[in-house]
């Protein structure tokens, strides 16, 4: 669940002043709430992020929109950008961030916020608990914010995107098609699916379904695309959020855009790898999950064949357009899910 806000190696003094960038921007929100009439008649909630995270929290915050504005602290882009994109949103602070094992941190923030707001809600988990407490994330950040948990996630994708989606889509030559998020990282090798995995049921999906597969390999170290596969160029995520809602299937890890495809109602393959799924798999009425025997088993055992048998389950590729191998699908109308 928690994740860097903005990852990336950073020294011992760059790592300290990273995680007490929430300061200059509780100056920013004292200043705003002191010029504002309705001061303590709305909402402070803080997650740096993940995706996911934002994603699977976002439920519970629009409930909380209901009955009070709602100001959100959270880390740089791409969580920013995920939040602003959220229209029951009064303000986005960004970059809030802070340590939040750091106790001083937390009470810093609490007190300087506690007179200015009704509720000061952190969600950002104070250990790695998280991990073996048995409980979905979404579950738990509704029961912060005192909602139902959700069914699934939520997302917002601006028109914008849309069309710079379509337009994408449209220099690739592609119509229908299948996204497949290859992410492999030598510094997390319990969560990474062998790029030799990615490439078999790439090639596998490509024969049987004749859908071209967009592959996407942002934050991958292993870049190389398969044969057949179509590269997709590095995006900013509300526009990949726009490419994935266009999908006629998505397959990807554990990660951000994972949470974004079952979100959006996308028929979803999640393979799981790492962590039990209870605490952080992807939810959606369309999702087929595929799940490792025991959490942190070599992830090479999870195979092509495990994950084809959840793609079959869906039952999304029959009477896909077959087209020549090699060649892409073109010409079909975009249309937004519900």
């Amino acid at each position: 669940m928690p994740t860097d806000p903005r990852p990336g190696r950073r020294g011992g003094l760059g790592r300290a002043l990273f995680r007490r960038l929430f300061v200059p921007q509780l100056a920013r929100i004292v200043a705003d709430r002191l010029r504002a009439s309705d001061r303590r008649d709305a909402v402070f909630v803080s997650l740096m992020g993940g995706v996911g995270d934002l994603v699977n929290a976002f439920p519970s915050i629009d409930r909380l929109a209901e009955a009070r504005a709602v100001d959100l602290g959270t880390g740089h882009d791409p969580y920013r950008a995920l939040s602003v994109g959220n229209p029951h949103l009064r303000r986005v602070y960004a970059p809030f961030v802070y340590k939040p094992i750091r106790r001083a941190h937390r009470r810093l923030i609490e007190r300087v916020l506690a007179p200015l707001y009704a509720r000061v809600i952190l969600l950002d988990e104070r250990d790695s608990s998280w991990r073996s407490r048995g409980r979905h994330m979404s579950a738990v950040y509704a029961e912060r914010c005192g909602c139902p948990p959700p069914a699934r996630g939520v997302v917002y994708v601006p028109d914008e995107h849309r069309e710079r989606a379509d337009g994408l889509l449209a220099r690739l030559g592609v119509g229908e098609f299948a996204f497949l998020m290859q992410l492999v990282r030598g510094n997390r090798p319990e969560r990474s699916w062998p790029v030799a995995h990615y490439h078999a049921l790439s090639a596998r999906l490509h024969e049987r379904s004749g859908l071209p597969v967009l592959v996407y390999t942002h934050s991958s170290d292993e870049t190389a695309v398969p044969d057949g596969g179509v590269p997709l160029p590095p995006l900013d995520i509300l526009t990949v959020a726009a490419v994935i809602e266009r999908a006629r299937l998505y397959v990807g890890p554990d990660t951000g855009p994972t949470h974004i495809a079952a979100a959006l109602g996308v028929p979803t393959v999640a393979v799981h790898l790492g962590y039990p799924p209870e605490v952080s798999g992807a939810l959606g009425d369309n999702v087929a999950l595929v799940r490792q025997h025991h959490p942190l088993d070599d992830p090479a055992l999870t195979t092509p064949d495990d994950v084809w048998d959840a793609i079959e389950r869906l039952d999304v590729l029959r009477g896909a357009q077959r087209v020549p191998r090699g060649a892409t699908s073109v010409g079909r109308a975009w249309g937004a899910r519900g």
